[in-house]
């Protein structure tokens, strides 16, 4: 979920509301935004003095697209310490420094190219322009971009991967696979938030066990917090949703590989079951056409008024209110990587319903989460009739268990050590993560 450009949720005045539109506004804008806004937070893992003026920490270099998604966390992170990020990106976006981060263009904006050739022309840049200090270690955000432009610079650097270019290489052809494994091979250490994303690197590329570290960035823990049962209720009836009854919300965006349609038709035929109840549909950066077709489906349904609908793009602020108001969400993509918006749910205290997935592998110490390995509307029924039924004994104890979890394994100050572990290239540690938040 991106920037909203309007801060203030409006307030229907029902209880089945279906708001705004889909939005045209691309996420990368969103998160610009939000990238030159950001600012210093107070600074945790106090007793790392790498991030401090004169460590070997303190000036950091990426090669990224500076707006997008998952740079914006490592600088939410990094932000929390004293460190200062130049980074060097082939993307057509405008320069920007403050006292924290700086972003220059290697390729000038102006010039109407395809990405490919950005990418080749950045490399070439760093190569052979005095840009930066080359004693500096690179660290290239995404192998087969940003780690191509890291390549072709000949200077050395790291490589963060997030799961869809390594995971789906072979079926971009021989030649890809072929770059890619320079690319990996040429890094120093390669970072993988998944352990299926880990163990391709290593068996399928060849990258020595001992440089691939799989660590989790974890989960923003100022925003994503919970509520005391008074700011719930206010919140719930602000927004004219019943205290009294189970909430559960679709927190990831409304498109068929989330399974969406099925999710809201098993809800519709619960309300056929049970009159205790409602279902938030959080759209994100929605499938527009898809997302119509839901929302005729639950007006025409008798109990539609029983769902909500928010097409608004949200900001993270906005998104975790609805996650503080609920007591499950749900998350059954068809695939995926460890996705940090079940760490959100859990941080908010809300009790996560997951697709029976290998890449959530770490949740599954936490007894709290329910899990769904069938994916038909009556398979949703059942998990709704089922978390109903237990709700009002259960979901006090569900969610401490929830938080507790997240906050042992996943805080920011624990994303702060295995970021510094990285870029020193200390021994690898066991993933203790999901131990600690047993």
């Amino acid at each position: 979920m991106g920037d909203s450009q309007n801060p203030n949720l409006p307030v229907s005045g029902s209880a089945n509301s279906i708001r705004g539109h889909c939005p045209s506004q691309t996420t990368a804008d969103r998160i610009r935004v939000q990238f030159e806004n950001r600012q210093r937070q107070p600074e945790l893992a106090q007793d790392l003095s790498c991030f401090r003026p004169g460590g070997e920490l303190h000036s950091l270099r990426f090669i990224a697209h500076p707006h997008g998604l998952h740079v914006a966390r490592w600088l939410q992170i990094l932000s929390h310490t004293q460190a200062h990020v130049t980074i060097d990106t082939a993307n057509p976006v405008p320069a920007f420094a403050n006292d924290f981060v700086a972003a220059y263009p290697l390729v000038s904006r102006s010039w109407k190219l395809p990405m490919l050739l950005r990418y080749f022309l950045g490399g070439l840049a760093l190569r052979f322009l005095d840009r930066r200090d080359k004693t500096t270690i690179a660290h290239a955000h995404c192998a087969s971009g940003n780690g191509f432009v890291a390549w072709l610079s000949g200077q050395r650097y790291t490589i963060g991967c997030y799961g869809s270019e390594i995971l789906g290489a072979k079926q971009r052809g021989p030649l890809y696979c072929w770059l890619l494994k320079q690319i990996l091979h040429g890094a120093e250490r390669v970072s993988a938030f998944s352990t299926e994303t880990g163990n391709v690197v290593v068996k399928q590329f060849g990258v020595p066990a001992e440089r691939v570290y799989c660590f989790h960035l974890g989960y923003d823990d100022v925003t994503f917090c919970p509520l005391n049962s008074e700011q719930r209720r206010h919140l719930r009836v602000q927004r004219n949703l019943p205290v009294n009854e189970p909430i559960w919300v679709v927190n990831r965006r409304t498109h068929p590989h989330y399974r969406t349609l099925e999710v809201v038709q098993g809800f519709l035929d619960y309300c056929q079951l049970s009159d205790r109840g409602r279902l938030v549909i959080l759209c994100g950066d929605c499938d527009p056409n898809y997302t119509n077709l839901i929302c005729q489906r639950i007006e025409q349904h008798e109990c539609g008024h029983r769902i909500t609908v928010v097409k608004e793009m949200l900001n993270w602020k906005e998104l975790a209110s609805w996650l503080q108001l609920s007591d499950f969400s749900i998350s059954v993509p068809r695939t995926d990587g460890f996705s940090i918006s079940t760490l959100e749910s859990l941080g908010c205290a809300t009790v996560p319903i997951l697709a029976d997935l290998a890449a959530y592998d770490k949740l599954r110490p936490c007894r709290a989460i329910r899990w769904i390995s069938l994916f038909e509307p009556s398979d949703f029924t059942d998990i709704f009739a089922d978390t109903q039924s237990t709700w009002s004994a259960d979901n006090e104890r569900h969610r401490t268990e929830c938080l507790q979890f997240v906050k042992n394994g996943f805080s920011t100050e624990g994303a702060i050590r295995d970021i510094a572990a990285f870029y020193l290239g200390h021994p690898r540690q066991v993933d203790i993560a999901a131990q600690r938040a047993a």
